[in-house]
């Protein structure tokens, strides 16, 4: 397996590193999510220009990058999300002119690595790169608070894997790093702790770091790490224990520059017990030649956990895979002392001697084997490191809607170099969770919490309504009075009626102008691939081919809600368009069923003071994924008049529209992702990004304080 590093190098076949002389690092944790901004400064210690370097930044899977810039000696240049080939185009012929550009875009093998085009360095030029990433964060069971984490291979200490380094001038030989970590919980989460088991930091209870002299509050506090050298030996792992932050919240965010946009984010903490079911639970062990040593023995210990905590009444089998693979037995057997022996056993003498990582023909086998008639549950454990993830992620989606709530796949990552965006997205797809452990880490608890998971009942049927009070009536609904009105979502299903956008079928259409079939100033030879920058500054114009699809007024985000775990937290989002501008949420209520009886939760809505981007564009990096994972709302749109679904209307185009939509969040709430990229261009006279978004909120704010007189 490749560990893929974070670092600025040229792109030459003699690959070599410019020396990185110093880090900032400064996340900001609100509730359960975090925005980190992260700069590193880079210098060009050669006597050349180096037209262009790249730069690699791994990410977890689920972190948003939404701001870049991009600092070339005495010049900053700001990033702006436009479709990816556009981006590409800019930023070439930026580069092209002598002009410093930067490009930042995704791996499209894999969704946790970002990677920088940065061009036209001079010699002895210093390079800031300023990269601003936000997501969910993990709840930490050991804790029983919640875990952030940076890790090692963001900010590395360059060593052994580096082909070479620049030479460095001895006057910028001295270097630091600095991370700090301001927290900021809802007002009832006084916290209780701050500590970081990797590494020595100082902590401040009642103040951040940013307002050091503002009154103490038990709900604000910081932590600081201070290193006198660059990089990390390994991860950096903060946890916040606070009071009460196991109990459900929904928070209600305005956008401060797209008018009468909202989003709403609830974080799901379930606490209730059913009885457990008598699966069959399928082990399948990633045994390549990448696991080596350390992910091996750790996956072997796993195992072990696993297999004598499983209880009396399932069934079990094992497979090892790699470029191969086997399983224990032909077909899964009771669970009783002799079958727990000869499991125990084969597990001890496994060794990472299966060759190459081949995933999903194991998965297909497992999958082919099962006892139909009991539920099956897969708990897949690997370093994560395949090349086809798209297929894979694919497969399992159909394989779990076909199976008709009987199938599962949870995933343990073992090791330090474990792709979350792999573990993540095969949980995701198969409707479990994933976990990961690293060397000497305790994993009793999570192994232990991984198979109470895979041993509850099946439910897929949540539902989430909202509660509101409505202002006007609009788009045919009914006026409201004092009374709350209920707004039902389901699969969204209800907003995902997609037609004719004029509201009638029946509408005579306007004549449209007649068109010469000889017109002088046509010019056949001309290039009709892309719209040029005028018309299409931002790459969207690449779908104008496709049938026009309107967003949904009310999104629901993940479009169905996954499967609720306990001491798992889930989130769930819901953007609301402006059409749902004269509502004003109450609550959300959720529900489910089982067959021991309905499930129900009804949450009040916090609306927050201030304006803001963090729940939207978390939501927005959420929805992109399930449509890069091949999920999402569109896989449920419904044409309003025929009732057909969409994906089979337009089974031709539907990879295109998924696109388009993908690019269309990208660039509404300027998140990167695999189909649109930040671009950033020097721009001589004219307005740089930032500038032009800070113009663009004051002019928001301006017509805030004009509504309201």
């Amino acid at each position: 397996m490749t560990v893929v590093l974070s670092g600025l190098y040229t792109v030459e076949v003699n690959r070599q590193y410019l020396p990185l002389v110093n880090v900032k690092a400064h996340t900001t944790i609100v509730s359960s999510s975090a925005s980190t901004r992260l700069r590193q400064t880079f210098v060009n210690s050669s006597n050349t220009l180096l037209r262009e370097l790249k730069y690699c930044f791994p990410l977890y899977e689920g972190v948003s990058v939404v701001a870049f810039k991009a600092h070339i000696g005495d010049r900053t240049i700001v990033g702006e999300v436009k479709e990816r080939e556009k981006a590409k185009l800019d930023f070439n012929a930026a580069v092209a002119q002598g002009q410093r550009a930067a490009l930042l875009e995704q791996s499209l093998a894999a969704s946790d690595v970002f990677t920088t085009s940065i061009g036209n360095v001079t010699a002895g030029a210093k390079v800031d790169v300023d990269i601003t990433y936000m997501g969910e964060l993990k709840h930490d069971a050991e804790v029983d608070g919640t875990r952030l984490t940076i890790p090692a291979r963001v900010l590395p200490r360059y060593g052994d894997h580096m082909v070479s380094l620049l030479p460095l001038d001895s006057s910028l030989s001295s270097s630091t790093m600095d991370i700090v970590v301001d927290v900021i919980l809802p007002r009832q989460n006084s916290i209780q702790k701050i500590q970081s088991p990797s590494h020595p930091i100082s902590v401040t209870l009642g103040t951040t770091s940013v307002a050091p002299n503002a009154e103490p509050a038990l709900y604000k506090a910081s932590a600081t790490l201070a290193l006198s050298t660059v990089g990390l030996d390994q991860d950096f792992v903060l946890q916040v224990v606070a009071k009460d932050t196991g109990v459900p919240t929904a928070i209600l965010e305005t956008h401060p520059t797209i008018p009468n946009h909202r989003a709403l984010m609830v974080t799901l903490v379930p606490r209730f017990v059913l009885p457990p079911e008598h699966p069959e639970i399928v082990f399948v062990v990633d045994r390549s030649g990448s696991m080596g040593v350390k992910p091996m023995e750790l996956a072997k210990s796993a195992l072990k956990v696993f297999l004598k905590s499983l209880p009396v009444g399932v069934k079990f089998n094992i497979c090892s895979f790699g470029g191969k693979y086997s399983f224990l037995w032909e077909r899964s057997m009771s669970y009783t002392q002799e079958t727990l022996e000869e499991a125990v056993q084969h597990v001890s003498a496994m060794r990472s001697n299966y060759g190459g990582t081949r995933m999903l023909q194991p998965l297909e086998k497992t999958i082919e084997m099962r006892f139909n008639d009991m539920p099956l549950e897969i708990m897949l454990l690997t370093d994560g490191a395949i090349s086809n993830q798209d297929q894979l992620f694919n497969y399992l989606n159909e394989q779990v809607a076909a199976a008709t709530s009987s199938l599962r796949v949870f995933t343990l990552g073992v090791g330090s170099g474990v792709s979350h965006a792999l573990i993540e997205g095969v949980a995701k797809a198969g409707r479990g969770f994933s976990q990961a452990v690293s060397d000497g880490e305790k994993m009793d608890d999570k192994i232990v919490r991984m198979l109470k998971g895979a041993l509850s009942p099946h439910i897929t049927d949540y539902t989430l309504k909202l509660k509101h009070t409505s202002t006007a009536a609009k788009d045919g609904e009914r006026s409201s009075s004092a009374d709350e009105e209920l707004e039902l979502i389901e699969h969204v299903e209800e907003y995902l009626k997609i037609g004719d956008e004029s509201g009638s079928r029946n509408r005579p259409e306007t004549p449209k102008k007649s068109i010469s079939l000889f017109d002088t100033s046509v010019d056949l030879d001309g290039d009709i691939s892309m719209q040029n920058d005028a018309t299409d500054p931002t790459g969207q114009g690449r779908y104008a081919h496709l049938p026009p699809l309107p967003p949904p007024r009310l999104l629901q985000i993940p479009s169905e809600i996954p499967p609720l775990y306990a001491f798992n937290r889930t989130t769930v989002y819901l953007l609301m368009g402006p059409e749902c501008s004269h509502w004003t949420p109450k609550s959300v209520v959720l529900r489910g069923t089982s067959k021991h009886g309905p499930l129900e939760l009804e949450i009040p809505i916090q609306v927050l003071e201030e304006k803001g981007e963090l729940v939207h564009q978390l939501a927005a990096k959420k929805a992109i994924a399930e449509l890069e994972q091949g999920r999402g709302w569109l896989k449920f749109a419904r044409d309003r008049f025929t009732d057909e679904r969409i994906d089979s209307k337009y089974e031709g185009r539907l990879d295109e529209m998924i696109e388009r939509e993908a690019v269309r969040l990208g660039v509404q709430f300027q998140v990167g992702g695999k189909w649109c990229s930040f671009v950033a261009v020097e721009k001589r006279g004219g307005e740089v990004g930032e500038k032009k978004r800070e113009r663009q909120q004051k002019k928001a704010k301006a017509k805030d304080k004009a509504t309201e007189k």
